[in-house]
């Protein structure tokens, strides 16, 4: 399991409020911090790809959860 330094779970969220969060939680993180978002939103998992290309972030990994919940490692580009 990859160390996070910090987890956002936006479970039972519907778009745009995931991507609001994630917004949120990058600006408050910095650079090159590692970030763990849990979703369950239908279109989750492509806005936060187009989230991050737009942002410049690198997603690390992508695990399929329990349900339709799907995790997101991500890091914040460093400076």
């Amino acid at each position: 399991m990859m160390n996070v330094d910090r987890e956002l779970d936006v479970c039972g969220l519907s778009c745009p409020m995931p991507l609001i969060r994630l917004s949120q939680a990058v600006t408050e993180a910095g650079s090159g911090v590692t970030l763990k978002i849990c979703g369950d939103d239908p279109v989750f998992e492509q806005g936060v790809r187009d989230y991050c290309e737009l942002n410049r972030l690198e997603i690390i990994s992508v695990i399929q959860g329990a349900g339709h919940t799907l995790e997101m490692i991500i890091k914040t580009a460093a400076k």
